[in-house]
């Protein structure tokens, strides 16, 4: 009788360690790829960020002094920084796996060093100022244009919140 007892117990027991063993099998498995895409989706919104903000910037810019746009930059993850001292904007994100990119893509280059991708525009005739920074989630961005530099001659547009 005592043998009857034990067999669902251990019954039970074994199909819960196999179904665990799936499971952690299945996660190993898929893990990596779910994090693969997730990286993939977070660069493809940065590139479409910073081609907007770029696609802005230039509006404003043909416009003239006094022009201004406010446009909302939705970041799922990563950190957007205005970077005025070499006039450029700058997307920082650490990824989860080693996607393997660089180089330039749209204007916009790309620099992967370890984990850590930046993506960035850089502007030879145009004094970007701001040093705000946009993280995760919906975030307003004005752009707007202050005048021409007196040294420079180059239009100053201040890119902030």
């Amino acid at each position: 009788m005592r043998n009857r007892a034990l067999s669902p117990f251990i019954s039970a027991t074994l199909i819960l360690i196999i179904g665990i063993i799936a499971i952690s099998l299945v996660l190993s498995v898929i893990k990596p790829s779910l994090d693969k895409a997730r990286d993939s989706v977070v660069i493809d919104e940065a590139f479409r960020n910073l081609n907007l903000i770029d696609d802005t910037i230039r509006e404003v810019v043909s416009e003239g002094e006094d022009s201004k746009r406010t446009i909302l930059l939705r970041i799922t993850e990563g950190k957007y920084l205005v970077d005025s001292d070499c006039d450029c904007i700058n997307f920082t994100y650490d990824m989860k796996t080693g996607l393997d990119i660089s180089g330039q893509r749209n204007g916009i280059n790309i620099t992967r060093t370890g984990n850590t991708i930046n993506l960035f525009i850089s502007y030879a005739k145009v004094d970007v100022q701001g040093s705000d920074h946009f993280t995760k989630g919906d975030n307003s961005a004005v752009v707007s244009h202050e005048g021409i530099d007196s040294i420079t001659n180059y239009p100053i547009i201040c890119v902030g919140k």
